[in-house]
């Protein structure tokens, strides 16, 4: 072996871990372990009754084929999920064509399921090489040893033959993802790294062909997918620093961790100063599962996470908590998955990690919590993991043998204390969820306003949540399937209890919380949202007692405006108004929500609503009867109260919704909650939308509460039949917590950029498309102008395409000669089998976008795609009239269109200006989805699912000469 092989094989394992103490801690009695004594290791809570837990579980595979798949993993629509509830199949390493449905248990079979069984199959078999591999280094056992290094002599080879092709998320060979293959092969560097610290029989020759065929053509090709401040480009650079380690770069592991973009700048932008990821809850759990490989890589390299960043990830740990459910499960906030319950091994190991990198006594008591035995005892979903990319899991009691691999190297010998503590009522700053508790926990009232979340954050601005235990009467639906359609309406503010403007989904761009204060009796929240571009305000308090809310709207803008907020779901309207059907259209885009209702009704909005609000809980298999609560609610504007059924949380059915609908250039909604609890029912309530007391709340005892704004400050006036007392909320300094988007390198801010439509005869226009049209401007596009998915330009065939732009007087004429090859359409304009995008966007064919110059938001846009005959077109924004007449024809390079708009139905600001681009989306025949997209405001990055989501930010600013 040469000096570099022999190197290879001396490098220290990827985590850094006494293994000589760590031996003695996992060591297996001597006589074998009766059904008996297993119980009584799992209640101590021992690392041994884990080590044994986990061996058992590989006896199976120990004598078994490897399900490693032939085929490359497919992202799909319908792959993986229940076609009839929505949920995710069962994933079962043995059954590669029968996917059962854990909620009807119906085995479904098919490609697209095989393909999504596929990428598990790919990442559990990798992981129980690093199952394997930890147990042989801390027991000895020869057959652990035989395991994980025959998973990788048999995967090694097969790492060229799986295409890189059709993907989603970036390049990736046996997958669809390139942060998918980064936790695959992060988890292979693992294995390796522990046999070789080992000694394992052969792992000389096995380390050599691992390198050579996997870790390193894998790496580079990772290397060349670079995305920036994501959840995902943690595990991406996890992997290439553990691959360029194991390769024996020093060079390449010391540039990674110093550059702009490298692990720490990641962990120094990405952790907020809270330290939760920038994403939100669902985003943090699992960019900080990343983080922690990374941490402790690091401190293997020498070049540990130190000051401010060090404590920020350790706060990581505890921060997703201090937002917890009274059900004990996770705010379902940003593109979070809906109500997903913190009693799983996965959360319990997350504790025990982040106790052992720094004991915290509120990570001691959340781990006492999920050890504490409550609950029933349900499979805990261990033995199928799929490395980090895990799924959720029914509640369960759970012991230390739950937990994996990590903890048996990682977590302390002996079990953290139990502690008591619990989370209470919570600013989160950074994240902008502020939370009010009562009845020691048992009632959840919270306010949103804060970070945008990036690409996953929702419209959510001023959202109001109220929970009591296991009844939701306003929640977050959380985030579906990123491949249906109803994606769009999950991340709609009318999908949340937050208000509208002009039925546009409302993102601010700042938000400011005013006031936060709790005292023994009442506690509130108050936060300003604007949009100054639109000179719009609106201002949302909440004021929490024992039982009850007063919820207090107000808005003001520079001219007229309608405000929609939704207040209730299932609920029964006291009084006798006729309901009769109501159109509702939104502003225009998807996610404006208003597309996704159905059966709309409206009624005149009553001086005093009231109604009867039925609570959903979180498991929609239980139907057990949930109390109601009651609600009131006034305005002092006119307006309509409306109802429509609307998609459900996932795997809920469709469900009722209730939103009032007001109009004025300034107005208030006031309303009160009342829900069954500990304290005094109330008996009536008074509101008035248009001066002080704003709501005035009498209970069963006869004492009467009046809420009032004075000075600022919120005043509670209690009157009892002899007694008259005050509880004052004090105001905070204003804090502003969210900026509406970071400024876009390309933004158009220089009028410098204004391009000159040349004017040009009509009779220029009247020759085939991509004939030349005298006099008009031309742009080439090539290789500064291609958005690629996987593939770079020179390597996909080099698309090129030309483009002219031309005026007559009557028209806007884009001509488009695309040079990329054999003509591909999709047969089926209106199904996308594939994900949630519109089919014609995997066709050959083009995207085009028009808008106001001063505007964030589109005007107008259309997806064209050449066709049998005539064009075919579909809008991408609803509402617009500015639809251009269409030609096409073959050449013999690909195909030729031309577009001609009436000038008139352009928008035009008072300069004369607006905003254009043209995309181009190729795609070869042995595709299925586009390869890329020639954009004509200029290309760069990598493009995925991008749809109609075009930013305005990447456009050309035009004018008519």
């Amino acid at each position: 072996m040469d000096a570099k092989r022999r190197q290879m094989t001396t490098l220290p394992p990827l985590l850094r871990v006494d293994m000589t103490a760590r031996r003695h801690a996992v060591q297996p009695p001597h006589a074998p372990i009766t059904d008996g004594q297993r119980v009584h290791a799992n209640a101590t809570h021992s690392l041994t009754a884990l080590a044994d837990a986990l061996s058992e579980e590989l006896e199976t595979l120990l004598t078994r084929s490897l399900p490693i798949p032939e085929h490359k993993a497919r992202l799909t629509r319908g792959g993986g999920r229940c076609p009839t509830h929505g949920t995710l199949l069962e994933f079962d390493p043995w059954s590669p064509h029968e996917h059962r449905c854990p909620r009807c248990t119906v085995a479904y079979r098919g490609r697209t399921h095989d393909d999504w069984w596929a990428m598990n199959a790919q990442l559990w078999t990798v992981e129980r090489a690093v199952h394997a591999a930890a147990l042989y280094a801390l027991r000895g056992r020869e057959a652990h040893a035989e395991l994980a290094a025959r998973i990788l002599r048999t995967i090694a080879p097969l790492y060229v033959t799986w295409p890189n092709r059709d993907n989603v998320l970036g390049p990736s060979r046996p997958f669809f993802s390139t942060y998918l293959e980064s936790i695959w092969l992060l988890n292979i560097c693992h294995a390796l790294s522990l046999l070789e610290h080992a000694g394992a029989s052969g792992v000389d020759v096995l380390g050599a062909v691992t390198r050579d065929l996997l870790i390193a053509p894998s790496a580079s090709l990772i290397e060349g997918f670079p995305e920036g401040l994501s959840n995902r480009q943690v595990w991406n650079e996890v992997a290439l620093l553990s691959a360029r380690h194991m390769l024996g770069d020093a060079r390449g592991v010391q540039g990674r961790l110093t550059m702009h973009g490298g692990l720490p700048w990641i962990i120094d932008h990405g952790l907020l100063n809270d330290g939760s990821w920038y994403e939100g809850e669902n985003y943090h759990l699992f960019a900080h599962r990343g983080l922690w490989y990374g941490v402790q890589l690091m401190a293997t390299l020498d070049h540990p996470l130190a000051g401010a960043a060090l404590a920020k990830y350790h706060d990581g740990f505890v921060t997703p908590f201090l937002g917890l459910l009274p059900d004990d499960t996770l705010p379902s906030r940003r593109d979070s998955q809906y109500a997903t319950s913190v009693r799983q091994w996965r959360f319990a190991e997350w504790l025990e990690l982040g106790y052992a990198a720094r004991p915290d006594a509120r990570v001691a008591a959340m781990l006492a919590r999920l050890y504490d035995g409550r609950g029933v005892r349900r499979e805990t979903g261990r033995w199928c993991s799929t490395a980090d990319a895990e799924r959720s899991m029914q509640a369960t009691t759970l012991t230390r043998a739950d937990l994996s691999w990590r903890a048996l190297l990682m977590a302390n010998v002996q079990i953290p204390p139990a502690e008591q503590w619990s989370p209470t009522s919570e600013v989160l700053e950074s994240q902008g969820l502020s939370v009010l508790r009562r009845d020691g926990g048992r009632t959840y009232v919270a306010l949103e306003g804060g970070h945008t979340g990036g690409g996953h954050g929702h419209p959510d601005a001023l959202a109001l949540t109220l929970q009591s235990g296991v009844a939701r009467w306003l929640q977050d639906p959380g985030t579906g399937s990123y491949t249906e359609r109803t994606l769009h309406w999950y991340r709609s503010t009318l999908a949340h209890a937050a208000p509208l403007v002009d039925r546009s989904s409302f993102r601010p761009e700042s938000i400011e919380l005013l006031a936060f204060q709790e005292s023994e009796y009442a506690g509130w929240i108050w936060k300003r949202a604007q949009r100054a571009a639109h000179g719009v305000t609106v201002d949302r308090t909440i004021v929490v007692l024992a039982d009850y809310l007063v919820d207090v709207l107000e808005w003001r803008t520079d001219g007229e405006c309608e405000i929609t907020l939704p207040v209730m779901g299932d609920a029964t309207i006291d009084g006798n108004g006729t309901w009769t059907p109501h159109q509702q259209h939104g502003a225009g885009g998807l996610e404006d929500g208003f597309d996704f209702a159905y059966g709309t009704e409206c009624i005149p909005l009553p001086p005093l609503l009231t109604a009867h609000a039925a609570a959903t809980r979180a498991d929609p298999t239980n139907t057990h009867p949930l109390p109601q609560a009651r609600a009131w609610y006034a305005s002092d504007c006119e307006g309509v109260l409306v109802r429509a059924t609307v998609p459900g949380p996932p795997g809920h059915r469709p469900s009722p919704r209730h939103w009032i609908q007001v109009r004025g250039a300034s107005g208030r909604i006031v309303g009160v909650w009342s829900w069954p609890s500990l304290g005094n029912d109330v008996q009536s309530v008074q509101l008035n939308a248009r001066a002080m007391p704003f709501a005035t709340v009498l209970d069963t005892r006869g004492t009467s509460a009046a809420h009032s704004r004075v000075s600022e400050r919120w005043d509670v006036e209690l009157r009892g039949a002899s007694t008259v007392q005050h509880i004052t909320l004090d105001r905070l300094a204003p804090t502003a917590t969210q900026a509406s988007r970071a400024v876009e390198p390309n933004d158009l801010a220089s009028e410098a950029r204004v391009l000159r439509v040349p004017l040009v005869d009509e009779h220029a226009c009247a020759d085939a498309p991509g004939t030349v049209i005298e006099g008009a401007a031309r742009f080439t596009l090539s290789e500064s102008h291609y958005v690629p998915t996987e593939l770079a330009w020179s390597d996909a065939e080099a698309p090129t395409a030309t483009i002219q732009l031309g005026a007559t007087v009557d028209y806007f004429v884009a001509d488009v000669d695309a040079h990329t090859g054999p003509l591909v359409t999709n047969p089926d304009a209106m199904d996308n089998p594939l994900d949630n995008e519109r089919s014609d966007v995997n066709s050959d064919g083009l995207q085009w976008y028009l808008g106001l110059d001063a505007h964030r938001q589109w005007s107008a846009g259309g997806l064209v795609v050449p066709a049998r005959g005539a064009a075919r077109a579909s809008a991408l924004i609803a509402g617009s009239a500015c639809v251009p007449d269409v030609a096409w024809r073959p050449t013999p390079t690909g195909w030729a269109m031309r577009l001609r708009w009436p000038r008139g139905s352009i928008l035009l600001d008072e300069r004369g200006w607006f905003r254009f681009d043209l995309i181009i989306n190729e795609r070869p025949p042995e595709r299925e989805r586009r390869r890329g997209q020639l954009v004509l405001s200029g290309g760069g990055g990598f493009g995925y699912l991008r749809g109609d989501r075009h930013a305005t930010t990447h456009a050309l600013r035009l004018s008519f000469s």
